[in-house]
């Protein structure tokens, strides 16, 4: 790798001031003579008003004030441009000021924040603080706003204040010369009359004369030295990271690291900085030795040699630019350091995309809808380098679903798209719409769908093949549905409770989703299957359990399924009500559907489908068996058992004792 050297320098720039005339306070007015200053307060012309109030400020004036005028509006009608400095700063004549200000005949417009400008740019001489005394009668007349202006000129760093009067001017005036004086840090005054306007100069001219003393300069013996590293063709922006920095004082390391601009506890006095850029192959070193100067922070700005980068893409070269996103890594000793990405950017159909990298050689990659290409470059100093990046021709494919050929569109899910060599290709979605296909762009080549799903139908696989710059349409047909509205209940009529459904079985035994694991209070569980037959399993709702619940969809309906939690029980009578009972519950198909043991004093309450069954009540070896309904309004079956003799107890071995 090259090592690039450069030496560093400070330069330090001393201002002397020699206390003079330089160092006295100065202000200029800026004298409203538009048209609408010959309106009138009390039967008294604005204008007259305006120039007595300054005669009378005037024949006061501090003489150690230098004071100079500028006027606007008072030589042409409708001109814009019609601004006037009459009298310049200086030691103030005040028979000159006062002869001139009564000499003014208001005519023309208030260009108020180009007065602003004009006055200011005068300003920029004077490196202590100057003040502007803007007097107005109206707000600004010339497409322009004196607040933004006003903004701009202290962000210029002219160094001025701005104290402005508003003098008899409406509430939206008012806001908009306020708002000059606060961006200038000056004040503002609303003068409704003759009274008002006096008082308001007079407060002005006190503070031109007693301008705020200077700060006493603040005496450090510590300092903080701030490191910053930019590229020299962007001097301006964004800082740059990965810089190795060592700073040494009197013979100490102060700082050994890599953070970018950081900010280093120092001595006011001389330090030496050794800054080293290697990310890329041209390794830049910056020496030198730089004086802290006795402020809060020093800062220091390092400027590493650079180039520029444009890049677009396209499938082909001629062709229109696509979006695409590109990545760009450092190349160090031949080989691209993927671990280190020196920078990321996307190139839009609209335009290119611009970056710049500090000098060396780099690998860029891209990607494009599922296609990537890589290519190596180096940048040279001060280099503005073009790079086209062209991928594959692609086409598009429009993805529909349905349940039957040329049927309405529905929502299908796709798992997958795969191309020729097996490798995943992003479509950009994981399903299609009822409303609208789902279009995927692609390189021209035969792909594969897999495992799309839709209500319970499964496809495997869905071939279909892309032509570069046309569109192929690709309509997957599943098959009929129907629905199934699922409701539960305690008793029949009653009110919908929550259930719990274990699941959902096809007649092959196949467990089909219904996109739910319970029913609802409020609302049915609605769900959309294959044309079939379909069993719920385990169906349960507090100690009740169903272990199977038929029902069938067709194409097209909605099949209201209602299940029923209501109890059947069964009473037996004994001779002995502790014995204790077998019972076994059969179907009418002779499918055992439950059984349990039980003192014969406690009742058997069991939940079934409505149909036809029959119970075996056994005591030993002796068996009593009865055939029962369930749906047709009866809920109790009474077995008697009192002609079965209760099985003697087993003999003691040894008695008690």
């Amino acid at each position: 790798m090259k090592r690039i050297w450069m030496k560093l320098f400070l330069v330090m720039v001393v201002s002397f001031s020699v206390m003079s005339a330089e160092n006295r306070p100065k202000a200029m007015i800026i004298f409203d003579a538009s048209g609408s200053m010959w309106g009138q307060i009390d039967g008294v012309n604005k204008i007259v008003i305006a120039r007595d109030a300054l005669k009378s400020v005037v024949q006061k004036w501090n003489p150690k004030v230098e004071l100079g005028l500028t006027v606007y509006g008072h030589r042409i009608k409708g001109d814009c441009n019609d601004i006037q400095t009459i009298l310049p700063i200086a030691k103030v004549n005040k028979k000159q000021m006062i002869d001139t200000v009564f000499a003014i005949q208001p005519k023309g417009m208030t260009p108020i924040a180009k007065s602003l400008r004009q006055v200011a740019n005068s300003l920029r001489q004077y490196e202590d603080q100057t003040t502007i005394i803007l007097i107005s009668d109206g707000r600004e007349s010339c497409e322009e706003d004196p607040c933004v202006t006003a903004k701009q000129l202290k962000a210029e760093g002219i160094n001025f204040v701005a104290h402005v009067v508003g003098f008899n001017v409406d509430a939206n005036t008012d806001k908009q010369l306020a708002c000059v004086a606060k961006a200038t840090g000056g004040e503002y005054f609303s003068a409704k009359n003759a009274v008002a306007l006096n008082k308001a100069i007079k407060v002005i001219a006190k503070k031109v004369a007693k301008p705020k003393p200077k700060p006493k300069p603040i005496v450090l013996k510590n300092t903080t030295l701030e490191l910053i590293a930019r590229y020299q063709m962007s001097p301006t922006g964004l800082n740059v990271s990965g810089m190795q920095w060592e700073v040494t004082q009197e013979g100490k390391v102060l700082y050994s690291g890599s953070e970018e601009s950081p900010k280093i506890p120092a001595k006011v006095g001389k330090a030496h900085i050794r800054a080293s850029y290697n990310r890329t192959s041209e390794v830049q070193i910056v020496e030198g030795d730089i004086a802290l100067k006795a402020k809060r922070n020093n800062s220091v700005t390092i400027q590493l040699k650079s180039g520029k980068v444009t890049i677009d893409t396209a499938e082909e070269q001629g062709g229109p630019r696509v979006k695409a996103s590109v990545h760009i890594y450092p190349i160090l000793d031949g080989e691209p350091n993927l671990d280190d990405e020196i920078v990321w950017c996307v190139p839009t159909k609209a335009k290119s995309c611009q970056r710049i990298l500090p000098i060396g050689a780099f690998l860029i990659t891209s990607s494009y809808n599922g296609m990537k290409m890589q290519k190596q470059f180096v940048l040279k100093n001060k280099e503005k380098k073009v790079l086209h990046l062209y991928f594959k021709q692609t086409g598009k494919v429009e993805i529909t679903a349905s349940e039957t050929e040329g049927g309405k569109w529905v929502e299908a899910r796709i798992g997958n798209s795969i191309n020729e060599e097996g490798e995943n290709v992003s479509i950009g979605t994981y399903g299609t719409y009822k409303k609208k296909p789902t279009v995927a762009r692609l390189p021209a080549g035969k792909y594969t769908l897999t495992d799309v799903t839709y209500s319970g139908y499964k496809i495997d696989k869905v071939p279909f093949e892309v032509k570069a710059g046309e569109t192929t349409k690709l309509n997957i047909v599943f098959g009929l549905t129907g629905q199934v509205a699922i409701t539960a209940s305690e008793t029949k009529g009653g009110k919908w409770v929550e259930a719990r459904i274990g699941n959902s079985m096809n007649e092959e035994g196949e467990e089909v989703s219904i996109g739910t694991y319970g029913t609802y209070k409020k609302k049915p569980t609605v769900a959309r299957m294959p044309v079939g037959k379909y069993t719920l399993t385990d169906v349960t709702y507090n100690s009740f359990k169903i272990k199977s619940v038929p029902f069938e969809i067709k194409a097209g309906e909605t099949t209201k399924l209602h299940i029923v939690f209501e109890q059947f029980k069964i009473e037996t009578k004994c001779t002995d009500m502790s014995t204790t009972v077998n019972y076994e519950v059969y179907a009418s198909s002779g499918r055992m559907v439950y059984d349990v043991q039980k003192p014969c004093s406690e009742a058997v309450q069991i939940t079934l489908d409505a149909g036809d069954y029959s119970v075996e009540a056994s005591i030993g070896n002796d068996k009593k068996e009865e055939k029962f309904s369930i749906g047709g309004g009866v809920s109790k079956l009474l077995l008697d058992m009192t002609n079965i003799k209760k099985e003697p107890k087993p003999k003691h071995a040894f008695p008690k004792r």
